[in-house]
């Protein structure tokens, strides 16, 4: 104290000695659930059993908001997916057959095989069947074989590994492999279509090639690996967008890939039970423990009206290696006959 007036000085906090330090309550927000079924696209049994619609390209109508409520997150926690597209499918079931015999002329055919889902060793039996019945009238063809996870040539020996190798085995007859023309009448996808071609790994120079043996790239036999599910009224008010190596980009709700931990296969390739994700049935489920979270005006429902569509790993519409769709067209989309619908649940949270 000086002049009549009063100097303050601070007073230092004293150390906390409690063995127990102070804590703030926390809680997680609250949430809802928004589950969305492929099948709700139509309005019942009566209209779905006549119904043209896809479960890869569809919406949803309702008359009234589908959630209302002052949340600001959304996010996709649990897919259910049945895979029923097989790796032959009308993308992937066809390819040019190129053979000459003692030096003649080139004699060009197209292969057709039947979609349905192969193991790499069917694939390979089905394809040195298909090859011998195609070339039935050239003698010299009749002893063509392919086979899956070995390589036996003059060049190369190895065993147990994912390619597929072929032979004419026999003197002076050489065999090679292309692709169909792309955008045709009987083709009619662009340049980044997989086709059975790539299916069976492949490439041009060391298959386009005609000679007495040769073997492809490795190959797991699987055109699609992976699908986008998009619904644009779902994604509207994410400010973050989402990015992609593809050529076209799109906000997505979800990535599932076909490959698990619960589809691996353990065998060697030359297994014949050997079958890596994608050559066979399944129904895919994933948990996402971090699933993305997409910003929600707080002021805005989630609207009556929403549109799906499912994407291969080439940003094409799954429904096109539908083996399932009709040949006839309804509307801008293919008649199905495809029943096993998919499913999604969304969390839905205040903050």
């Amino acid at each position: 104290m000086s002049g009549g007036s009063r100097t303050f000085y601070p007073v230092a906090s004293l150390p906390d000695t409690n063995a127990r330090q102070p804590t703030m309550p926390i809680r997680p927000p609250s949430s809802s659930l928004l589950c969305i079924d492929s099948e709700d696209r139509n309005q019942d049994y009566t209209v779905s059993r006549d119904a043209s619609t896809s479960p890869y390209s569809f919406s949803i109508n309702k008359a009234e908001s589908i959630m209302n409520g002052f949340f600001t997150r959304l996010g996709v926690t649990e897919v259910v997916f049945p895979w029923v597209i097989p790796n032959i499918n009308p993308k992937t079931n066809e390819i040019i057959v190129n053979v000459t015999v003692g030096g003649g002329g080139i004699v060009s055919r197209t292969l057709t095989l039947n979609p349905s889902f192969v193991k790499p060793s069917e694939l390979a039996t089905v394809m040195q069947a298909g090859v011998r019945t195609l070339f039935n009238d050239t003698a010299s063809m009749a002893g063509f074989t392919m086979i899956y996870g070995s390589v036996a040539t003059v060049a190369v020996t190895a065993s147990g590994v994912p390619v597929f190798s072929y032979a004419t085995n026999a003197v002076g007859t050489l065999v090679s492999f292309s692709p169909v023309p792309y955008n045709t009448a009987t083709y009619p996808y662009p340049s980044n279509t997989k086709q059975l071609f790539d299916v069976l790994g492949f490439s041009t120079g060391s298959n386009t090639t005609l000679s007495a043996s040769a073997f492809g790239g490795a190959t797991f036999c699987a055109p699609i690996r992976y699908v986008d599910i998009v619904s644009t009224q779902l994604t509207y008010n994410q400010a973050l967008k989402d990015s992609m190596s593809q050529q076209v980009v799109r906000d997505t709700l979800c990535r599932i890939y076909i490959s698990s931990q619960g589809n691996q296969s353990t065998v060697s390739p030359t297994d014949a039970t050997f079958c890596p994700p994608g050559c066979a049935p399944t129904t895919i489920y994933r948990d996402f423990a971090s699933p993305k979270l997409i910003q929600w005006l707080p002021n805005q429902p989630v609207p009556g009206y929403l549109r799906f569509e499912v994407l291969d790993d080439t940003g094409a519409p799954l429904y096109e290696s539908d083996p399932f769709a009709a040949s006839t067209t309804s509307g801008a989309f293919p008649a199905q006959i495809n029943r096993t619908d998919w499913s999604m649940t969304l969390q839905v949270t205040e903050n």
